[in-house]
């Protein structure tokens, strides 16, 4: 991967929350809040929303409304949750977010959410369209986020359409396939905490990209704007040590293929390959990270060593 998508830490406020939930996709008020003081949207499932603000003030509490109740699995607390998503700051109807456009679905880690709001998908469904309005307190606090051009006092509205939701440990779900290493080529041993990758001692890493197959998916491969969610560890070849891994972090991450996203080693080694599947990839530098490496650990001239869980794809 070359960056993680999601900022940890940030812990959830709970107070003030209104929690409800209704039939169409055009809220119908909350307790204390009348209809018409609330964001109008309109679009169903997989359209992007239109989000209409209010003449008014904000409420100045937390919303929560299920516009569109899914039928799919109910969203953990502790789960790591996919979705297409729409965000606009309420003074100035100005857009910060909208994956529905670009065709990037996103994931996040709902025990350690972008912002403290996002922890109440947790309950939701998979399918549902799902509208926030988050007061600053439930969002990015007295700093703000420059970057996503919010100020301290911005109160932020969200829809969100869930299409995935998984264990933050999910793994490869298919058939072993038997894999002999021989003298020339990593041992891989899988436990609990993801896979170990042992480095022959001595051995000069193979000169092309090696892939091999550890397991086989039952799903469909995986293809060019698919956004995948993946469970991996990456070692070194020259030092044997690992650099990188989902599994230290305790959740998958999300990249959309062909997107230019990950290391050409990983379009080129992952594309085609059967959701559910486990991968090695043996990359060589100039399908790495190129001739800046990735301080500390990885030079310009490192061969890489990946196994990776292809857990799903959403297209």
């Amino acid at each position: 991967m070359k960056a993680r998508l999601v900022r940890a830490g940030v812990l959830l406020t709970t107070a003030g929350v209104l929690l409800t939930a209704c039939g169409g996709s055009a809220p119908a008020g909350v307790p204390g809040i009348p209809a018409a003081d609330l964001p109008a949207v309109s679009g169903g499932l997989g359209v992007d929303p239109v989000i209409t603000m209010p003449n008014g003030n904000p409420p100045g509490r937390l919303v929560v409304q299920t516009l569109i109740p899914g039928g799919g699995p109910v969203v953990g607390a502790s789960d790591y949750v996919m979705f297409d998503v729409e965000g606009k700051v309420w003074a100035g109807d100005r857009e910060i977010v909208d994956s529905f456009t670009d065709h990037q679905p996103q994931g996040l880690p709902l025990a350690v959410p972008t912002i403290p709001a996002f922890r109440h998908l947790a309950g939701e469904r998979v399918g549902s369209q799902v509208l926030m309005v988050v007061p600053p307190a439930d969002g990015f606090g007295s700093a703000g986020d420059s970057e996503a051009d919010v100020t301290a006092g911005d109160t932020l509205v969200f829809v969100f359409d869930i299409l995935a939701t998984m264990p933050t440990n999910a793994s490869a779900s298919g058939t072993p396939v038997p894999y002999a290493p021989g003298r020339d080529l990593p041992a891989v041993r899988m436990t609990p905490a993801g896979p170990v990758i042992t480095v022959p001692h001595g051995v000069k890493a193979p000169g092309n990209l090696v892939t091999r197959l550890l397991a086989r998916g039952s799903g469909p491969p995986i293809v060019s704007g698919n956004t995948v969610v993946v469970q991996y560890t990456g070692v070194v070849w020259r030092t044997g040590k690992v650099f990188d891994s989902s599994w230290q972090r305790k959740f998958p991450e999300a990249f959309q293929l062909g997107a230019g996203q990950v290391i050409p080693g990983w379009e080129q080694g992952l594309g085609g390959m059967p959701v559910g599947s486990r991968v090695l990839l043996i990359i060589p530098p100039g399908l790495g990270y190129g001739q800046s490496g990735y301080p500390p650990d990885v030079t310009a001239t490192d061969t890489l060593v990946y196994v990776v869980d292809i857990v799903t794809a959403i297209r």
